[in-house]
């Protein structure tokens, strides 16, 4: 078995394997979703608010394909020993899938029974603590972001955490309109993969290139499947902020040390431009629930693909928008990355609130309040 192992893993081209995993996930993804429409249809396994109050049923477990992609590519593909000490390897692949599993469960569980929010949170920093702490794959440094440099370990892993909270909800929060989701996450790892193969860490470009697949099938479904729509639902949601949560934390982690090949100057604020969109809209809506005494998990209209929406914009036009902003925050990241992380994140976050600000002026004006 190790003769074969060897053969694979220094003999099959990195960036072959990156392909290959690539082509699998859109594979796999496309022949699950219609398995999984059908058997949601014949097993009645829809959102049990949709059903009560009489509305359109559509199935809610669009994560199902995107966990079971992840997880059959990734074991396929990617290398976790490092054979011989000549190629590299992703050691900390077995807690990254541990946390997967997790809030794959606790999402589905979600989807078909409803789960409070404070068990949903425990399973989320249960998640996170099993990556952070034993895959070891957190931010270990802001590079001058606000003075601060290198961190220590109790600081690095608070910070992974709660940033590593922020992201996944922002995605669980964003879930709310056709493809906005699901085409941040596409773009986001679309991103990090490039740059982990200019990089030559391989391994994660396949686990980047392996949500791309697996995303695109489903996006598919999502935007134009009329009678076969499907939705992320927790299980998506969840799964593919942690999958982000993952990629972001590597990205960082690479670009630490100066002496690095493809050295960022500013990754912390380019890994935030990468997931501005939901970032901003979840600190923002948290912030506003808070000042109005309601709990920062409860649902409302206040998020802002919701404001555009009811501006007059369709799901799609909100989308098309919202992830064109995303990417324009992106090229301008990489293209001033110069700027430094400080200057960088001022300037993002002074554009991103005078949008907020702009659009929910724009739904005042027509008079629409909620």
């Amino acid at each position: 078995m190790e003769t074969v192992n060897n053969f694979y893993f220094h003999f099959l081209n990195p960036q072959i394997r990156v392909a290959l995993a690539f082509a699998l996930a859109i594979v796999l993804n496309a022949y699950a979703i219609p398995v999984i429409l059908y058997i949601s249809r014949k097993k009645n396994l829809f959102d049990g608010d949709a059903k009560a109050e009489g509305k359109q049923i559509i199935p809610t477990i669009g994560g199902l394909g995107i966990f079971a992609s992840f997880i059959i590519v990734s074991l396929t593909f990617v290398n976790t020993c490092g054979l011989n000490g000549n190629v590299s390897s992703l050691g900390s692949l077995p807690p990254i899938i541990a946390g997967v599993t997790l809030i794959f469960f606790i999402g589905m569980k979600d989807d078909l029974l409803d789960v409070s929010y404070w068990k949903k949170l425990l399973v989320e920093l249960l998640a996170l603590g099993i990556i952070i702490v034993v895959g070891e794959v957190r931010i270990n440094s802001l590079q001058g972001m606000f003075t601060f440099m290198e961190l220590s370990y109790a600081a690095s892993v608070l910070l992974s955490i709660f940033v590593g909270f922020i992201i996944i909800n922002a995605f669980n929060f964003i879930d709310g309109i056709d493809g906005l989701a699901s085409s941040i996450a596409l773009i986001g790892s679309i991103v990090f993969g490039f740059f982990f193969i200019a990089s030559s860490e391989y391994e994660y470009a396949i686990l980047a290139f392996t949500l791309t697949g697996s995303l695109i099938p489903f996006i598919y479904y999502n935007i134009n499947g009329r009678k076969n729509k499907l939705y992320l639902g927790d299980t998506g949601s969840l799964l593919i902020g942690l999958m982000v949560t993952v990629l972001v934390f590597r990205f960082n982690q690479l670009n630490s040390s100066a002496f690095y090949k493809h050295f960022f100057v500013a990754a912390p604020a380019f890994s935030f431009a990468v997931v501005i969109v939901p970032m901003f809209d979840v600190a923002r809506v948290f912030i506003l629930r808070i000042f109005n005494r309601t709990i920062p998990f409860k649902a409302d209209r206040r998020h802002l693909h919701y404001i555009l929406v009811d501006c007059g914009l369709t799901h799609l036009q909100s989308t098309a928008l919202l992830l064109g902003i995303n990417l324009a925050f992106i090229v301008f990241a990489y293209y001033f990355n110069f700027l430094g992380n400080s200057t960088l994140m001022y300037i993002m976050l002074a554009a991103i609130f005078t949008f907020s600000v702009f659009v929910t002026w724009l739904k005042r004006r027509n008079g629409l309040r909620k």
